[in-house]
């Protein structure tokens, strides 16, 4: 098990995200709010990640990964 808190730096996080994303929309409006809708997805499911983290681990006994992995299924964006 890791220990240690871990966080993502969001704005880092959907950056990298986007940063190879070719959208398949004709126009510019169409791939921009694409781009938008795609970095903005990533920064708040980072967002909803460390809040997770902060929330459901116990720092000294270190991560349990298959808890983090039920978590993580269970995050939505709705």
């Amino acid at each position: 098990m890791a220990k240690g808190k871990l966080q993502i730096d969001r704005e880092k996080f959907a950056y990298a995200v986007v940063a190879n994303y070719q959208p398949d929309e004709k126009t510019d409006l169409k791939a921009s709010k694409a781009v938008l809708r795609r970095f903005l997805i990533a920064y708040y499911l980072a967002d909803q990640f460390n809040t997770l983290e902060s929330n459901h681990f116990d720092q000294d006994k270190g991560w349990d990964f298959s808890l983090l992995a039920k978590g993580l299924d269970q995050i939505s964006l709705h």
